[in-house]
C-alpha cells in the first residue's frame, strides 16, 4: 500500500514522540515517590474515580463435588447494575493460598478455563488453557471470572462469538472509562471479599488474561505474585500490527507509560513472565521487544536488590506453564 496519503507515518511518529514518565531514581524513597505518582496517574486514565462501586453482595449459584476438588459458582454485585460471575476450584490438598486466574479471548471466558462443556475445546486445545488445573495441582483455591464482555457477559452484539472488546471500549471511553479500569475494580472487589481467607493471593493469565493481570499487578499492592504469559511487549511494536482488540486501550496510556513501565510499578512484587519466542504478540520486532521492556522493569526492581527474568519458550501464542515452578 502506498503511504504516501494515509497518515501511517503521521501516527507512527506521533507515538516515537511520547516520552513515558520512567522511573529514573536510585533509592526505595524515590521509587515508592514514583510508583505513588504512577499509581495516581494510571488510576486517573483508567477511570478509576469515575466508578461508581456497589456493596459487592454475593450468592451463590452452585456446588459440585469433583474428583480432587470441589466447584462453586457464585455472582457478585460490583458496580451499579453489573454483576460478575465466577467460579472457585477448591483442592482437597489446599495449601491455604489462593490465585485470581484471568483468561484470554477465544475460550469462551471463564468456561474454557474450567473445561466446561460450552468451552471453545478448539482453542483451548491451541492455546493450552490448562493452568486452572495447573494451579489446583498445586494445592491453589482458584478464582475464575468472566471479564466483562466475555463468556456470560457478552452483550450479544454479533451473531457469532467474536470478541466485543472494541465496541464496548469505545463506549465506555467516551464516557471516561475503560475496559482495563473496571477489570481492576472488579478484582479489587474480589479480593476485599477473600483476602482474610488466605495467606497470600496472586494472580495468573495468558493472553489477554496476563494482560489484565499485569494491570491489577501494577495497582494491587495485596498481591503477593503474578503469572504472565503471552503478553508483555512494548505499545510501539504493536501500534496497528497486532493486538488491535479495544481491550489493549486505555486513553492517553501512551504518553505516560509502556507497558515496562506498568511493570515496574509493581516492584518489588515476585512477577514471572513467559512468552513463545515466535508469538505474533511480541509485535514487529519479535522477542527483542519484552526483553527491552523487561529492561525497564529491572530498572525499578534493582532498587529492591531483585530481577526479573522472562522465560522464553520455543514457539507460538500459548501458555507454556514453565512459570509455574516458581510457585
Amino acid at each position: 500500500m502506498d503511504k504516501k496519503y494515509n497518515g501511517y507515518d503521521f501516527v507512527e511518529n506521533c507515538l516515537k514522540k511520547c516520552t513515558p514518565y520512567r522511573f529514573s531514581g536510585s533509592t526505595e524513597e524515590d521509587f515508592y515517590k514514583w510508583k505513588d505518582e504512577m499509581q495516581e496517574i494510571m488510576a486517573e486514565l483508567l477511570g478509576l474515580y469515575r466508578m461508581e462501586k456497589s456493596e459487592g453482595d454475593e450468592q451463590l449459584i452452585s456446588k459440585a463435588d469433583k474428583q480432587g476438588y470441589t466447584l462453586e459458582k457464585y455472582h457478585m454485585d460490583t458496580l451499579k447494575d453489573l454483576k460478575m460471575p465466577y467460579y472457585v476450584l477448591t483442592p482437597q490438598n489446599a495449601n491455604g493460598k489462593a490465585v485470581i486466574a484471568l483468561h484470554g479471548h477465544g475460550c469462551n471466558g471463564k468456561e474454557g478455563l474450567i473445561d466446561a462443556e460450552n468451552a471453545d475445546k478448539e482453542n483451548m486445545e491451541k492455546y493450552n488453557y490448562t493452568y486452572v488445573y495447573d494451579l489446583l495441582d498445586k494445592g491453589y483455591a482458584v478464582y475464575v471470572p468472566d471479564l466483562l464482555p466475555a463468556g456470560e457477559r457478552m452483550f450479544g452484539i454479533y451473531e457469532d462469538n467474536r470478541a466485543e472488546c472494541t465496541d464496548v471500549n469505545n463506549a465506555l471511553i467516551s464516557m471516561g472509562m475503560c475496559l482495563q479500569g473496571i477489570y481492576i475494580t472488579e478484582m479489587s472487589m474480589l479480593i476485599d471479599k477473600i483476602k482474610d481467607n488466605y495467606s497470600s493471593i496472586g494472580c495468573c493469565g495468558f493472553s489477554g488474561g496476563a494482560h489484565c493481570a499485569l494491570w491489577l499487578c501494577a495497582m494491587e499492592d495485596r498481591l503477593s505474585f503474578g503469572l504472565l504469559s503471552g503478553y508483555f511487549h512494548s505499545f510501539k511494536d504493536t501500534l496497528i500490527y497486532s493486538n488491535r482488540c479495544g481491550c489493549n486501550f486505555i486513553p492517553r496510556l501512551w504518553e505516560f507509560a509502556d507497558m515496562g513501565d506498568i511493570l515496574a510499578i509493581a516492584a518489588p512484587m515476585d512477577i514471572y513472565l513467559e512468552t513463545g519466542r515466535d508469538d505474533e504478540l511480541n509485535g514487529i520486532r519479535g522477542i527483542q521487544s519484552p526483553i527491552e521492556q523487561l529492561e525497564i522493569a529491572n530498572r525499578a526492581y534493582s532498587v529492591f536488590g531483585k530481577k526479573l527474568k522472562l522465560e522464553i519458550c520455543e514457539g507460538m501464542h500459548k501458555w507454556y506453564g514453565k512459570i509455574l515452578g516458581n510457585i
